[in-house]
């Protein structure tokens, strides 16, 4: 099975999303090699640590056995999660950080008035 994801990749100098596709690699190909190429040819930059986390995760495949594909998948949902508590958190801390001057402020003005 074929995955798609989308990295950020510089084209003309600006960066833009461009889609991947990956499934099971040949053994002697990089798992984006023939998607390298194309995109090179046509002046899209692919960031070198894509590159090299690619072959990185494609040998870890290879080691464990298990098909790269689902591999990419299995990562790509732990960064979205790791967002979305990153998200999470942050909003959080606006709301505490927003309680916290809230009260601050009650506490200014019960002061004044006392």
């Amino acid at each position: 099975m074929v995955r798609k994801f989308s990295l950020k990749c510089k084209v003309g100098g600006v960066e833009s999303p461009i889609d991947f596709y990956v499934g099971n690699p040949q053994e002697t190909s990089h798992p984006i090699g023939f998607q390298m190429k194309y995109l090179n040819q046509r002046g899209v930059e692919i960031p070198e640590n894509v590159v090299n986390s690619m072959a990185s995760l494609n040998e870890i495949a290879k080691r464990n056995r298990i098909p790269f594909e689902e591999l990419i998948q299995f990562v790509t949902d732990e960064l979205n999660s790791s967002e979305s508590v990153k998200n999470a958190f942050n909003k959080f801390n606006e709301i505490s950080r927003s309680i916290v001057e809230e009260k601050q402020q009650q506490n200014i003005n019960s002061n004044a008035n006392n």
